[in-house]
């Protein structure tokens, strides 16, 4: 097993690691967020990410481009890696230092891109960064997939602590 540390890769590594795994026959998946707290949803999600392929790379949102309100990401990215790194599911762990995954998307060239099922909805507004997520998989040739839910949000988790704003 490797440890977290070993997990965490840059975004060049990690496209040469997906790129051989491939050419072996395996499948990539992509999985995209800030995930500031992780809970039960997360790991869900990242559970039926792993249903769908061999390697499940996260792409976590560098601090600055984080846009879930003041005070967000309650926890700076080198701690949200290491959560991220020390899940079972999670292969992979990249650091995202652009606006949106497209650039990520991209480099790596992964067979699936994953989403939570109540972000579908999206998809009908053109202007969503989903529509942009499901334009830039078809163009690589990759899938953008759905993943069934479990009903918990880290903003509901912060809420019924007593953590909204600036408290913490």
């Amino acid at each position: 097993m490797r440890s977290k540390a070993d997990k965490i890769k840059p975004p060049d590594e990690m496209a040469a690691i997906c790129r051989a795994a491939q050419a072996e026959g395996k499948t990539v998946v992509h999985c995209h967020g800030v995930f500031d707290l992780v809970h039960p949803g997360h790991i869900n999600y990242f559970e039926q990410a792993k249903k769908l392929g061999d390697i499940v790379y996260v792409g976590a949102i560098a601090d600055r481009f984080v846009r879930k309100g003041p005070g967000r990401p309650r926890f700076p990215e080198d701690v949200r890696l290491g959560w991220l790194a020390g899940l079972e599911a999670v292969d992979y762990v990249v650091m995202n230092e652009a606006e949106g995954p497209w650039e990520l998307m991209r480099l790596v060239r992964p067979n699936f891109y994953t989403k939570g099922e109540s972000e579908k909805s999206k998809l009908d507004n053109p202007e969503s960064g989903l529509s942009m997520d499901k334009r830039v998989m078809e163009e690589i040739g990759g899938e953008l997939c759905f993943t069934p839910e479990v009903e918990i949000h880290s903003t509901d988790l912060f809420r019924s602590l007593g953590l909204e704003g600036d408290k913490i």
